[in-house]
């Protein structure tokens, strides 16, 4: 391990200027330097001469040990750490001890590892990753723009992201491992520093015990940040903190003791502080495996431990026996489609089923036809186009009925006329995508099985990843959540940062308001009718479905806005029955189970499925208000 280190040293980080690489290589010697308290000026030739002693003197693992007891009383910086099993011990065996006649030696200080925060990564670093080249700026899908992000974010975590990790020194085994590895990389939120006047926070960090931060603004309009680590649980763990906003973020680590200094001045909003919750090496691995799983790999193994959703394969996935006059306009159809997408979508909304469709006749020609809105767009199928093997996308489809009562009351030709006139050809609804599933502040960020559902997705964090994309993709940020925003604060073309400043005018200490404002059916953005540009609605599976429930008469008079509904939100209104027929796929699909997301279980009310949490908590399982 060690000539692997001395190779770093003289190959990268000797021979080359500015590489983050080989900056972490250099951090990682003067970490170790200051461990033995050896004068900064000898440590290039460190590496050598200690390897040639321990090679000599110490060639066994309990040799180390012994000579962590033999010096530790001489070692102030390495009080507390323990000798019985000292992390990482073939990276440091021959580090470990020095000479009786030791080297000249000078403390390191209180403030910081080298009297500076040390910035691990910062926006730029991933602005750079995430830039679009000239062959990716025309128009593209989002499906394709996401593929290419995923694609660009592992291979950077593959590559520069474990280098850094290597020179990053933190051997502390509290690593997220297997199934709980995915999205282990999302941070605690734990502080918002206001830029008005001082504030204060405390709280208990992976590595520290106790994290005090202090804040205070500047008078050239920069903001002071104090962070004071207290009582490390190890001499080898680093403590990982990101300051950011919807303008920029940085993420800081820290080793031991004492206090750093942070100057933020990159804009005049508040400042966002987060905490990650495992080793960075873990969450490079993390970044790695969420990648392949939305790339659909591993998907029930994600589902089963996630959302706590399991299936069986079923014995005859064959073929089905189900003549077109069994099935009925305003029956829906939920899919379960076991990708990384859909897998997700399960997840944070609370649902069986990722997809929905609703069968329609054409009132001419009593054509029956599946209607939906997917990733090529809002369109018909006749039964038959629906039901072919080669269908990959309704795989595990659930045929779910009306009850007869509501079957008697459904306008199909109301229903129909509302799809072709004011739907049919359009685009499908990325606009409103996100809004549909986040109606709480608080109550639908999906928490995460690493610590037993303590560190959830915020607010805070989405609000920098949409600046951080809003600067590498203006023309994505606009559709997915820019549009939502301004439509939300009855403004026009602002940018992520001036909407969270126009927000907090608003809404004062309640940003997090604003993904919860409830969409408005009538709200229109730009969009395609068959692949003409125009101005019309935006519509997901689930809200074209509620769409056409709505024209056919089955929500009466109560007042529902229908781009707020998922799937859940359609196969759990009690105008639906059992028993289900599954149409096809591999994998049997039961809506009866488990309780909380079971088929047909909640009355339709006026202003349903605005306000709802969709949470696994460390003691509750997607619990729902009764309105929900």
């Amino acid at each position: 391990s060690l000539q692997q280190a001395e190779q770093w040293w003289k190959g990268e980080a000797l021979g080359s200027n500015g590489n983050a690489a080989a900056q972490a290589v250099v951090k990682k010697f003067d970490i170790i330097a200051q461990m033995l308290e050896l004068e900064p000026d000898t440590l290039v030739e460190a590496p050598e001469c200690l390897r040639a002693q321990a090679r000599v003197e110490y060639p066994e693992a309990s040799a180390v040990r012994d000579a962590l007891r033999k010096y530790r009383r001489d070692l102030p910086n390495l009080q507390g750490f323990d000798t019985d099993s000292p992390p990482n011990l073939e990276d440091l065996r021959a580090l470990l001890e020095r000479k009786q006649d030791p080297l000249p030696m000078t403390l390191a200080g209180d403030n910081g590892m080298f009297g500076s925060p040390v910035t691990l990564i910062s926006s730029k670093d991933v602005e750079s990753v995430l830039s679009e080249g000239p062959t990716e700026t025309g128009t593209r899908s989002v499906p394709d723009w996401f593929n290419s992000t995923m694609a660009k974010i592992k291979s950077w975590a593959g590559s520069e992201l474990k280098k850094l990790a290597w020179g990053a020194l933190d051997d502390l085994g509290h690593d997220i491992k297997g199934e709980d590895m995915y999205w282990n990389f999302v941070p605690r939120h734990v502080a918002t520093l206001g830029r008005s006047s001082e504030e204060s926070y405390e709280f208990e960090g992976r590595c520290f015990r106790t994290i005090k931060v202090h804040s205070y603004p500047e008078s050239d309009g920069s903001l002071t940040i104090e962070a004071t680590y207290k009582h490390p649980v190890s001499s080898m763990c680093a403590e990982y903190l990101i300051l950011g906003n919807a303008a920029d973020f940085d993420l800081q680590y820290r080793f031991f003791r004492g206090t750093e200094t942070y100057k933020w001045s990159s804009d005049s909003g508040k400042v966002y502080i987060f905490d990650l919750r495992t080793s960075f090496s873990s969450a490079v691995e993390g970044i790695i495996k969420t990648a392949d799983f939305l790339f659909s790999h591993d998907v029930f193994e994600f589902l089963q431990r996630y959302p706590e959703l399991t299936f069986d394969k079923r014995t005859n996935p064959g073929g089905v026996n189900i003549n077109e006059e069994d099935i009925h306009p305003g029956d829906a159809v939920l899919v379960t489609y076991m990708v990384g997408s859909s897998a997700s979508i399960m997840w944070v909304s609370g649902s069986v089923a990722s997809h929905s469709v609703i069968f329609l006749r054409e009132p001419s020609t009593g054509v029956l036809y599946a209607v939906e809105a997917a990733a090529q767009g809002i369109h018909k199928l006749t039964f038959e186009e629906f039901l072919k093997e080669d269908a990959g996308w309704y795989n595990n489809a659930v045929l779910v009925p009306l009850k007869e009562e509501e079957r008697a009351k459904f306008d199909n030709d109301a229903a129909w006329q509302k799809f072709v006139e004011d739907f049919d050809g359009n685009d499908y609804g990325y606009n409103n995508l996100v809004f549909s599933a986040i109606d709480s502040m608080d109550g639908n960020y999906p928490c995460l099985p690493m610590d037993n559902y303590q560190t959830c997705l915020s607010w805070e964090l989405v609000e920098v990843a949409c600046g951080l994309l809003d600067r590498v993709s203006p023309e994505m940020a606009d559709v997915l959540f820019l549009q939502g925003y301004n439509h939300r604060l009855g403004t026009s073309g602002l940018n992520m940062t001036e909407i969270v400043k126009a927000t907090d005018l608003l809404y004062p200490g309640f940003s997090g308001i604003l993904p919860a404002l409830p969409e408005q059916d009538q709200w229109e953005y730009p969009t395609h009718h068959d692949g003409q540009p125009i101005r019309g609605p935006a519509r997901v599976c689930s809200a074209l479905v509620c769409e056409m429930l709505r024209a056919g008469g089955i929500f009466g008079n109560h007042d529902v806005s229908c781009t707020e509904f998922t799937p859940w939100d359609i196969y759990s209104m009690d105008v639906f029955t059992s028993p289900t027929y599954q149409l096809k796929g591999d994998y049997a699909i039961d809506l009866t189970k488990p309780e909380p997301l079971r088929l047909g279980q909640k009355s339709i009310t006026s202003y349903m499925a605005e306000t709802c949490r969709t949470q696994i908590t460390d003691d509750s399982y997607y619990e729902r208000a009764p309105h929900c």
